[in-house]
């Protein structure tokens, strides 16, 4: 049997099917399983699709008919991307009680803790950068935004290849520089997932912001990628250990979320910010259940955006899941456009942008092809 690096590897969607790093499921005869591998990257890139353009459209219709005088929901808009986590624990407890599992998969071993503690600290980070970037998003052009967080692809391949020891060829290049063409193209374009309103004076501190937005979230999937290529691996040094199932991902986002939203609610009332939700629910434009439905939808969008992101972080890479979730934005674009602003119609920016997008994930998904049929003709030689 042939060994493989911690590289591009495929799991199943199905809670209950292992994974294992030191045997590519792709050697595998079953043709179902070889299926499987597909059908398990296309569901989580829907999921990562759908609920970035629910959230971003939610989170943009808030902004339009909010009280743009009252400074609030600061802490509030953060909150709503990690606290809808307990929709995902119906299905984590039925898969926990019907296997009668008596231990969490990602709190095996000393390395993943280690690992894990640092994935809180990041994610935590992260989390309140997004909370002081809802603050400034007024002081700031979403163009110039969109500019800058775009690095983000960047910073993830830098993070893979030293954190993750992942092998690049020059197909990955080509689709991180036509997701880079997507992000930026985007910045032409009207108010993707972002509200309207902006001022022109802004500082290079926003603009870090921005900057390190983008460092974390790209950490951020480098260092869960890990917890996952350590947890399969001490896994694998175990004998009575089962290999870890796709359950993984919905564990480790619930805990995640549950960490970070204790912590965001403690800011929120330390802050006095809870104070301000009646009046905001109040002076919102469209009406107190307007409102409720608005932040209730956020809430399930977010948590349906990271079961598909962190889905592809364990399934392919955190490279590919960044890619899908930079090239989402084109998408964002076009819908705000088509909602929100009707005199914004469909331009020669907004169709490069699309097409550098279609053109960055087929390029990806060619390098998964063509991994998966290296080792089949290696498997068979």
């Amino acid at each position: 049997m042939q060994s493989s690096n911690p590289q591009e590897h495929f799991v199943q969607i199905p809670l209950d099917i292992e994974h294992r790093l030191t045997t590519p499921i792709s050697l595998t005869s079953d043709s179902n399983q070889r299926r499987n591998q597909w059908v398990t990257i296309i569901i989580c890139t829907i999921l990562a699709v759908t609920g970035q353009c629910i959230a971003r459209l939610l989170e943009n219709y808030y902004f339009l008919h909010k009280n743009l005088s009252r400074r609030r929901g600061i802490l509030t808009q953060t909150l709503l991307q990690v606290v809808g986590f307990p929709i995902l624990l119906l299905p984590f407890l039925l898969h926990f009680l019907i296997k009668k599992q008596k231990q969490l998969l990602i709190f095996s071993g000393e390395t993943s803790l280690k690992h894990l503690a640092i994935t809180y600290s990041i994610l935590c980070i992260y989390m309140f950068c997004q909370a002081f970037f809802s603050d400034v998003r007024n002081q700031i052009p979403y163009r110039v935004f969109t500019l800058t967080y775009t690095t983000q692809l960047l910073f993830t391949l830098i993070f893979s290849k030293y954190y993750n020891d992942i092998k690049f060829n020059r197909w990955t290049f080509i689709s991180l520089i036509l997701a880079v063409l997507a992000g930026a193209f985007t910045l032409y374009t009207f108010s993707a997932g972002s509200p309207i309103y902006g001022k022109k004076s802004y500082g290079y501190g926003i603009i870090n912001v921005a900057f390190g937005a983008a460092i974390f979230f790209s950490l951020l999937l480098c260092i869960i990628r890990k917890v996952f290529e350590e947890l399969i691996s001490f896994c694998n040094t175990s004998t009575n250990r089962k290999q870890p199932s796709f359950v993984v991902v919905l564990e480790m986002i619930i805990f995640l979320s549950l960490v970070v939203t204790i912590i965001l609610v403690a800011a929120v009332l330390i802050s006095g910010e809870h104070h301000d939700m009646k009046k905001e629910m109040e002076t919102f434009t469209k009406g107190d259940i307007a409102y409720v439905r608005t932040m209730v939808g956020q809430a399930v969008a977010w948590q349906i955006y990271w079961v598909g992101i962190v889905g592809l972080v364990f399934a392919v890479s955190a490279v590919f899941s960044n890619v899908i979730s930079v090239c989402t934005w084109p998408i964002v674009s076009l819908l705000v456009a088509f909602l929100y602003n009707t005199h914004d119609h469909f331009d020669v920016f907004r169709g490069i942008a699309l097409g550098a997008a279609a053109l960055s994930v087929s390029c990806y998904i060619y390098i998964i092809h063509k991994e998966k049929s290296d080792d089949d003709d290696q498997s068979t030689s």
